[in-house]
């Protein structure tokens, strides 16, 4: 059985990395079962197996890969049915949206969720992750913060977005495929934290809408943070 190691909160029912997400969408899109590994910000011996130490890490029999693209490009190696993200000038395109994208919202989405992540997590998780995230920003997560003006940048940052969706149901067309996973993967991340800083009568809000009505209908409810956790 396929093994997929991944982030998850205090309820280890709560997986919220994007990174993650996005493989768990690739993982349904090919029709490939597969058996959760949540871990905690600071277990890192079980990703030994990897050479690194981040989630997402995918183990498929003597097959060990971490990073979402590079899993991406190992499913479509693996398993051929159904392409991702294609090949050639296909997975060029697809990996410079998902760099464009990515690279564009990321930031604002922190501003949003940075606290919020702090606050679902374990608490022995807590110190590393302050310490960590505190280094990388420049500031303290609380100082970093500003859920308004993530908003504000978050949907400056899809109106391409929504112009492209306002054309075709999907990034990639008339059904979802790697790029809709790639980029969908930041909005699970949200709203597995109990946010939805874009509007649900968007093209946008109907894109999300679709994909997580498919997951949903495949695999189940999404766990979501409640409203207490947030605080």
């Amino acid at each position: 059985m396929r093994e997929l190691f991944e982030l998850r909160g205090a309820d280890p029912e709560l997986l919220f990395s994007p990174y993650c997400w996005r493989v768990r969408l690739a993982l349904l899109h090919k029709g490939l079962d597969f058996h959760s590994r949540p871990l905690r910000f600071i277990d890192k011996e079980p990703l030994s197996c990897s050479g690194q130490q981040q989630v997402p890490v995918l183990r498929d029999g003597d097959s060990v890969v971490h990073d979402s693209v590079a899993i991406f490009q190992y499913l479509d190696r693996a398993y051929p049915e159904r392409p991702l993200l294609g090949e050639g000038t296909a997975l060029s395109r697809a990996r410079l949206l998902e760099r464009l994208v990515f690279q564009a919202m990321r930031r604002p989405l922190l501003k949003i969720l940075v606290v919020q992540v702090h606050a679902v997590i374990d608490e022995a998780d807590k110190d590393y992750f302050r310490s960590t995230r505190e280094k990388a920003l420049g500031a303290t997560l609380e100082a970093f913060a500003d859920p308004e003006a993530g908003t504000v940048q978050l949907r400056q940052a899809i109106a391409p977005l929504e112009a492209w969706l306002g054309e075709q149901l999907y990034l990639d067309g008339d059904s979802a495929g790697g790029s809709d996973y790639l980029v969908g993967g930041l909005f699970f991340w949200a709203w597995c934290l109990g946010t939805q800083p874009w509007e649900t009568d968007s093209n946008v809000g109907a894109w999300f809408q679709r994909l997580l009505t498919h997951y949903q209908r495949a695999c189940g409810p999404v766990k979501r943070a409640s409203a207490l956790a947030q605080g």
